[in-house]
């Protein structure tokens, strides 16, 4: 009976362990995705911004001032 007990244990722990390896690997995964998420956005408004900049500039100056 003992053994029993001690055998289930183990593999209680065994799972406990292989669970928290999993989460802390879709945590690391969700930083990653969370990081290229940030870069590709900075990317994205460094593009739109002298778009913005050059459209500004080639507006007549009464408009520019309305």
């Amino acid at each position: 009976m003992s053994d029993h007990i001690w055998e289930t244990f183990d593999g209680l722990f065994k799972t406990v362990h292989r669970q928290g390896r999993r989460v802390e690997e879709l945590e690391a995964r969700i930083t990653d995705l969370e990081r290229r998420l940030q870069e590709r956005a900075a990317a994205v408004s460094q593009v739109q911004q002298p778009k913005t900049q050059s459209t500004l500039s080639e507006m007549p100056a009464e408009q520019r001032a309305a």
